[in-house]
């Protein structure tokens, strides 16, 4: 008796063709290999083999598919930017006909509401993403099914490691700020020297710590548009200082003080 791949995964197959033309086969699978067919599984087809589930019509049905983890995107979309969108639809109901994903030691199951967790079988899915159809009739013979691969998204490059730190320059209870607000207040306007640099010099060192981390800091950019990495506290510092603050969860005070100091130097940046 001939067997066949329910449609719907089928479809997921050639819309994955589609959106990565170049992407490794090696590893995709359909129809069990000798060792699923030992238990059941849904590579087996569900009149001749041993499958995990068996209904009564007369189609000899596989409901799962294997796809290989390797996209080979040149935009650096990987099997796991799929299999996390995937999820995302499937728990709002819009891949209702999928029973479960596995990939890389997880598991997102129907039963669960989608829920991530540990997979415990012996094959972990790490060369490839398993998808199973469900049990279902609708399932086995829906056609026109969209996996909506046209949502993912180029992921965003990763910002740089905060690399070694430099301590903060001011002496206790003083920072960064407008001028009129007093000596612990240091401005880089006066031209005051702490720990052998500039006022103007430090707070140079700082705007450009985070322009290296990926803020766009600088003539041109969306902070420090005007005046760049001058050194000289002014409304522009404030507006980037806040919004650096926002970043951490830190007080937004628009104040360069040490906690504020210390996190482009050592904390993650978001």
């Amino acid at each position: 008796m001939t067997w066949t791949v329910v449609p719907n995964l089928d479809e997921a197959r050639d819309q994955l063709n589609n959106r990565f033309p170049g992407r490794d086969t090696r590893s995709d699978g359909s129809i069990g290999d000798a060792v699923h067919q030992r238990y059941p599984s849904s590579h087996n087809p569900d009149r001749t083999g041993q499958a995990e589930y068996r209904d009564d019509d007369e189609a000899n049905e596989v409901r799962a598919r294997d796809f290989d983890a390797d996209l080979r995107d040149p935009n650096g979309i990987t099997m796991e930017h799929v299999v996390q969108l995937w999820v995302r639809l499937a728990r709002a109901g819009c891949l209702w006909w999928v029973r479960y994903i596995i990939f890389n030691g997880r598991i997102w199951h129907r039963r669960h509401q989608f829920a991530t967790h540990t997979y415990t079988g012996a094959n972990q899915h790490t060369g490839h993403c398993h998808v199973n159809s469900d049990f279902t009739q609708a399932a086995d013979t829906v056609r026109g099914t969209n996996w909506r691969l046209d949502q993912l998204r180029i992921p965003a490059p990763p910002r740089p490691a905060p690399g070694p730190a430099v301590p903060f320059p001011l002496p206790t209870g003083y920072y960064f700020g407008p001028r009129q607000d007093g000596d612990r207040s240091v401005s880089g306007h006066y031209r005051r020297r702490f720990r052998g640099k500039a006022d103007r010099q430090w707070l140079t060192i700082w705007t450009t710590q985070l322009t290296r981390r990926g803020w766009p800091a600088g003539k041109g950019r969306r902070y420090l548009r005007k005046a760049g990495h001058d050194g000289r506290y002014g409304p522009e510092h404030r507006e980037l200082i806040k919004a650096f603050q926002t970043d951490q969860g830190l007080s937004r005070d628009g104040l360069l003080g040490r906690k504020t100091w210390d996190a482009a130097y050592r904390n993650p940046i978001r």
